[in-house]
């Protein structure tokens, strides 16, 4: 699967520990509610449509199927990792979320709309806010793309603040506390770890031995997927907004 083992992927994981550090201090000192106040805070009227666009980078749909039209041609078991690592996160996040820590309220239930929580164009959460998905989705499909491709040092680096910054769309819009986004990118990473060291030998065989008709196929298919995919969620995107609007 294009795996450059030699390259070894440490900017990319410094980077990503050094934002979790950071989280994990400030929900230390703060508590979780005042970690989440301070970091909300940070906002400005003309970053309220950028983060607005980027929060939505962390659906699964949309941020799958951009990745599946990027590699389908090229390297189409990449595409197949990553379907099965964001399924699988996501579906054990769903589990935490609804049934381990369903009780566990978003911002806007615990502190109420009287203002101190920022929101953007109506986007507006209350129940089951831990784990954090999107954190979980982004952490997990760029850390098996870094993992799977090994990309030099600057591209690793991008790759690392991408996935810092997506995770944190989800405070600055006011749908998840630090804590949250902090175990959905831990989740995420580690998951795409484990899962892409058992997965991608696998997947790379299977796809290997297919025959040029076999992955010809693979290709269409996981192309028609893609667009599909993305398809729906800018949709989805879009219908929200006019209903804001």
């Amino acid at each position: 699967m294009n795996n450059q083992s030699g390259q070894k992927i440490t900017p990319f994981i410094a980077i990503l520990i050094g934002y979790q550090l950071v989280l994990a201090v400030l929900v230390a000192v703060y508590g979780y509610t005042g970690s989440f106040l301070l970091l909300n805070g940070l906002h400005r009227d003309w970053l309220d449509a950028p983060m607005f666009l980027l929060t939505h980078l962390g659906d699964a749909l949309i941020l799958t199927s951009l990745f599946g039209l990027i590699f389908f041609r090229k390297n189409p078991g990449l595409v197949v990792l990553l379907i099965l690592v964001v399924i699988i996160t996501g579906l054990a996040g769903q589990l935490m979320k609804n049934f381990l820590f369903d009780s566990w309220d978003r911002p806007l239930s615990l502190i109420g709309r009287g203002g101190e929580v920022h929101t953007v164009y109506g986007y507006l959460l209350y129940q089951n806010s831990f784990p954090s998905g999107h954190s979980i989705t982004a952490s997990a499909a760029i850390t098996a793309v870094v993992l799977t491709l090994r990309p030099g040092k600057p591209l690793m680096i991008l790759l690392a603040l991408f996935t810092a910054i997506v995770s944190y769309t989800r405070i600055y819009v006011g749908v998840h506390f630090a804590g949250d986004v902090l175990a959905g990118t831990v989740l995420g990473a580690a998951g795409a770890i484990f899962l892409t060291a058992w997965l991608s030998p696998r997947i790379g065989q299977w796809v290997a031995g297919l025959s040029t008709a076999g992955f010809k196929r693979l290709q269409f298919i996981l192309l028609v997927m893609a667009v599909s995919g993305l398809t729906g969620g800018i949709m989805m995107l879009a219908e929200y907004l006019q209903r804001m609007f």
